[in-house]
C-alpha cells in the first residue's frame, strides 16, 4: 500500500508538472497587445501619439521607467499587500463580502492581479461565477509571472478614461509629462481613474469634485502611511482641482508621419527637432504665404538643419496646411523631388575651383555658345559678355555654368551626385551638360545634404532626424568630396549674393545684426523652368536653411522666382533664428584655411597678371590647384604713331601700347550694350613681314572657335528642299583678325569677314571643317551630314 501511495504522489506530481508546462504561456503578459508610438522633439516635447491597432492610446512603459510615485499610489489605493499574497487576498475578499451583503456599502476586494486578469482576459466579474473565474486567472498569472511583471502589465493596461489605457499614455495626454515626471497629486489622481474611469470624461478640462475628494482622501492616507505630519500648504493643494489638458498632439505632421512609417517597431522615437524653432518656422511661413496669397502663392516648405551637429534636422515644414486637400497639403515638400533650378551651381563652382579651372575672379564668357547640340540661354534671355566667376555664380548666369560643366572632370557634377546616391538620376546622356540648370529632380533634403558638403568643408552626410535609436546611426563620410579651400571660397562668393531687399545689383556682404554681433549668410536661389518651383538655400551660423515655394500639382506661376519670392522668406526666418536666445552661431567657416593664398590677377581676364596688365586685382588662390596661366587679354603691340597702323617691328615713330584683345563674340556684346572698347589697330598693309614676324604672331592670341556647325551633331539635308541645304559656317576669333578662311576636308571653300557667315552646300557624308584666321591660328571640327527621308 505504501508503494501505491508513493506512486500516486509521483503520478500527481507528474500531472502537475505536465499541466504546468502545457499551460505555460508562450510569451509575456503583454505580448498580444499592440501599443501606441510616441514621437518626441529634442526637448522631450511630445510631437505625436498614435492609436494602437484596437484604437487605444496605450503606451508601453517598463516597470523601471515608471518612477516611484505611481507605484506607491497604486499600492496604496489598490493593493497594499500586493507583494505578499498569491494573487488573491482572502481577508480583502471576506471584508468585501461582508460589506456588500451584510453592510450598506459596496467595496471591492480585487487585488491588482485580479484586476489585471479582468483586463487581460476580458472577464465579466459582477456575478459570483465571474468573480470566481477572475480569481482562478489571477492565480494562473501569479503562477507564471513575477510580481513586477504583473504590476508592469497593470500599469500599461489600466483604463484611464475614454480610449486611454495605461498610466504612461494618460500622463502624456492629461499632463504632457512622462510617467516618471508627474507630481504626487497627479500620481494619486491617475491611481483613482481605473476604479472610476466613467466618472471622468477625458475631454473635460476640470476634474469632477468626486474625483478630487477621492484624491484628497488618498493623500491623507499617503501622509499617514508615510508618517508625515499634515502641512497646511499641502492640504490646501490636495483640495484644489487639478487641471488636465487632454491634448492629443499632432505636431510637425509631415515630419512625424515619415518617421512613424520608417520605424514601425519603435515605441518611442526621439527626434532632433527643436520644437521652439519648429513653431517659429511654422508661424513665419504661414504668415508669409497668407500675405502673398493674392499673387497665387498657396504653399511652401522649409527645412532647417544643424550642419555642425551631425546634420540634425532642427525644423521641418512639409506644407503650410497638412489638412488642406486643395493644396495637396499632406505631400511632404521636404521629401518630394522637384526641379532644383540653379541651386546646384555652387557645387559645380566648388568643383571647378578644386580642379584649378577657375579662381573667384577668373573671367568667364557669357555669350551665345553651343555645346554640341545644346545652346543654353540665361534666365533674363541676355548675355553679359566677360564676367568674373563670382559674379557669374551669384547672378546665376547659365552659359558660364554650362561651360564649367563641360570642363570639370573626375568627378564631374553628375558623377559626384551619382556617387552620393542622391536623386533618381537617369543615364548621364539624358542630361548632358544641363544637369546644373535643374533638369534632374531632387528633394529638399538631398539639396541640403549637398550644401552640407560645402558647409562641412568637403565631407558628406545625409540629414539626421533621430537619436538614441540603435542601428540607425547616420555617421559622416570619411571621404572628402571637396577641399576645405574650395568649400571656403564658395561660401565667400555666396556671402556676396545681394539681399533680396537690395535695389542694387552690386554685391555686398550679407550680415545679420543680432545681440551686437554680425552673422554672415551665404545663400543661393533657384527657379525651375516654367516657374513651377522657386528655391532659396543658405548657410549661416551653424545652420543650413532651405525654402521652397510652388504648387505640388506642377502649376506654374511667374511670381515663383527664387530671388523675389523664396529669398525674402528665407531672410525673415534666418533673422528670427539668429535673434533667438537658443542660437549659438558657428563662425569657424569664416576662417580662411591655411591652404589659401592671395595673388594678383588681371582685372580684365582674371588670369595671373603680367607687366602689361594695367588694371590688377587681388584674389584668393589655391597653390597646386589654381591655374597659373598668365593673362591673354592684355597684350603689348607696336603702333605707328603717324599712321595708327599696327607694326610688325619697332623702329622710328613706333611705340609700344597695351590693348585688350577680346574675342569677336564678346566685342559684339560690348557694342550691343553700348560699352566702348578700344580695339587693336590692323597691321600696316604696306609693311612687309618676315617669317620670324609670322611665327611670333601665330603663337599669340586666341585661336578661332567654330560655333556653327555644332560638334557631335548630325545635320540632315532634304533633296526636295534645296533652299534649306546650306550649312552656315560661323566662328569667333581674336580681336586683331580681319579675315578668316574656311576649308572642307582641307579644300578651300571661301573667305569672309569675322562678323559674316559663310555658307556651304550640304552633301551626305562625314566632313572635317576647318577655319584659319589671317594670323595663321586654326581650329577644326567634324560634322556628319545625313539625308532626311521624305
Amino acid at each position: 500500500m505504501n508503494k501505491k501511495k508513493h506512486y500516486r504522489w509521483l503520478y500527481l506530481l507528474l500531472v502537475v508538472l505536465f499541466s504546468y508546462f502545457i499551460c505555460k504561456p508562450s510569451g509575456g503578459i503583454l505580448s498580444n497587445r499592440d501599443f501606441s508610438q510616441v514621437v518626441y522633439a529634442r526637448d522631450k516635447t511630445v510631437l505625436r501619439i498614435t492609436l494602437s491597432d484596437d484604437d487605444k492610446y496605450r503606451l508601453f512603459c517598463h516597470i523601471n521607467s515608471t518612477g516611484t510615485l505611481i507605484k506607491e499610489a497604486l499600492l496604496l489605493k489598490e493593493d497594499r499587500f500586493f507583494y505578499y499574497h498569491p494573487g488573491i487576498n482572502p481577508i480583502a475578499i471576506l471584508r468585501a463580502i461582508s460589506e456588500t451583503y451584510l453592510g450598506n456599502s459596496r467595496i471591492g476586494g480585487s487585488t491588482i492581479t485580479m484586476q489585471l486578469a479582468r483586463l487581460q482576459y476580458g472577464l465579466k466579474t459582477r456575478s459570483v461565477y465571474g468573480k470566481f473565474k477572475q480569481m482562478l486567472y489571477a492565480l494562473y498569472l501569479e503562477l507564471y509571472y513575477s510580481k513586477d511583471e504583473i504590476l508592469e502589465a497593470y500599469i500599461n493596461l489600466a483604463p484611464c478614461g475614454g480610449n486611454i489605457e495605461g498610466f504612461a499614455a494618460a500622463s502624456l495626454i492629461y499632463f504632457e509629462k512622462e510617467l516618471s515626471e508627474i507630481s504626487l497629486q497627479e500620481a494619486l489622481f491617475l491611481s483613482i481613474l481605473p476604479q472610476k474611469p466613467s466618472k471622468y470624461h477625458p475631454r473635460k478640462l476640470e476634474i469632477p469634485q468626486e474625483l478630487t475628494d477621492s484624491r484628497m482622501r488618498l493623500f491623507e492616507q499617503w501622509q499617514e502611511e508615510k508618517g508625515i505630519k499634515p502641512n497646511s500648504d499641502e492640504i490646501t493643494h490636495s483640495k484644489m482641482r487639478l487641471q488636465t489638458n487632454y491634448f492629443i498632439p499632432f505636431r510637425a505632421p509631415h515630419f512625424t508621419t515619415s518617421l512613424l512609417q520608417r520605424y514601425k517597431e519603435q515605441g518611442r522615437i526621439y527626434t532632433t527637432l527643436n520644437w521652439k524653432f519648429q513653431k517659429l518656422v511654422n508661424r513665419l511661413t504661414q504668415q508669409y504665404v497668407q500675405r502673398n496669397s493674392s499673387l497665387g502663392v498657396q504653399n511652401a516648405a522649409v527645412l532647417l538643419v544643424d550642419y555642425k551637429n551631425n546634420m540634425e534636422v532642427v525644423a521641418s515644414l512639409g506644407s503650410v496646411d497638412f489638412f488642406n486637400p486643395k493644396i495637396q497639403g499632406q505631400v511632404d515638400g521636404t521629401r518630394a523631388r522637384r526641379s532644383p533650378g540653379s541651386t546646384l551651381k555652387p557645387l559645380l563652382y566648388a568643383l571647378a575651383m578644386d580642379q584649378g579651372i577657375i579662381n573667384p575672379k577668373s573671367m568667364l564668357k557669357d555669350a551665345p555658345t553651343s555645346f554640341s547640340s545644346y545652346s543654353p540661354d540665361n534666365y533674363e534671355m541676355d548675355f553679359k559678355g566677360p564676367i568674373k566667376a563670382w559674379e557669374a555664380l551669384i547672378h546665376s548666369r547659365n552659359v558660364p555654368a554650362v561651360w564649367l560643366a563641360s570642363q570639370v572632370q573626375s568627378p564631374n557634377l553628375y558623377e559626384l551626385i551619382k556617387e552620393l546616391d542622391l536623386g533618381e538620376l537617369k543615364h548621364r546622356n539624358h542630361y548632358g551638360l544641363s544637369l546644373v540648370l535643374g533638369t534632374a529632380e531632387f528633394s529638399m533634403r538631398e539639396l541640403v545634404a549637398l550644401y552640407g558638403i560645402i558647409a562641412n568643408n568637403g565631407t558628406f552626410q545625409k540629414t539626421n532626424e533621430t537619436y538614441n535609436l540603435e542601428g540607425h546611426e547616420n555617421l559622416p563620410s570619411h571621404t572628402s568630396y571637396l577641399s576645405p579651400e574650395a568649400s571656403w571660397l564658395t561660401k565667400q562668393i555666396l556671402i556676396k549674393n545681394p539681399s533680396p531687399t537690395s535695389n542694387s545689383l552690386l554685391p555686398f556682404n550679407n550680415r545679420f545684426t543680432s545681440n551686437n554681433s554680425q552673422y554672415p549668410i551665404s545663400y543661393k536661389t533657384g527657379t525651375s523652368i516654367g516657374f513651377k518651383d522657386c528655391w532659396s538655400i543658405a548657410i549661416f551660423g551653424k545652420y543650413i536653411l532651405a525654402v521652397w515655394l510652388g504648387n505640388f500639382d506642377g502649376y506654374g506661376n511667374p511670381v515663383f522666382n527664387g530671388r523675389k519670392l523664396a529669398a525674402p522668406l528665407l531672410f525673415e526666418i534666418a533673422q528670427n533664428l539668429m535673434n533667438s536666445k537658443d542660437n549659438l552661431a558657428a563662425e569657424e567657416w569664416l576662417w580662411m584655411p591655411p591652404g589659401i593664398r592671395e595673388i594678383e590677377v588681371c582685372a580684365a581676364s582674371g588670369q595671373l597678371a603680367h607687366p602689361h596688365c594695367e588694371r590688377k586685382l587681388m584674389t584668393h588662390f589655391i597653390p597646386g590647384k589654381s591655374s597659373i596661366q598668365k593673362c591673354e587679354i592684355c597684350r603689348e603691340i607696336y603702333v605707328n604713331t603717324k599712321t595708327g597702323y599696327r607694326s610688325y617691328t619697332e623702329g622710328k615713330g613706333i611705340q609700344k601700347e597695351v590693348f585688350e584683345f577680346w574675342p569677336t563674340d564678346i566685342l559684339k556684346i560690348f557694342r550691343a550694350a553700348g560699352v566702348p572698347r578700344k580695339t587693336p589697330p590692323i597691321y600696316d598693309p604696306h609693311q612687309k613681314k618676315t617669317d620670324k614676324n609670322q611665327l611670333i604672331i601665330t603663337t599669340k592670341g586666341f585661336a578661332p572657335q567654330i560655333i556653327s556647325p555644332m560638334s557631335r551633331t548630325e545635320y540632315l539635308m532634304s533633296p526636295s528642299e534645296t533652299v534649306f541645304n546650306n550649312l552656315p559656317l560661323k566662328a569667333t576669333v581674336d580681336a586683331d583678325v580681319q579675315e578668316i578662311y574656311w576649308f572642307i576636308d582641307e579644300q578651300f571653300i571661301g573667305r569672309s569677314n569675322p562678323q559674316e557667315t559663310q555658307f556651304w552646300s550640304l552633301r551626305p557624308g562625314i566632313f572635317q571643317i576647318g577655319v584659319i584666321d589671317d594670323k595663321g591660328r586654326t581650329s577644326s571640327k567634324t560634322v556628319k551630314i545625313g539625308v532626311a527621308m521624305n
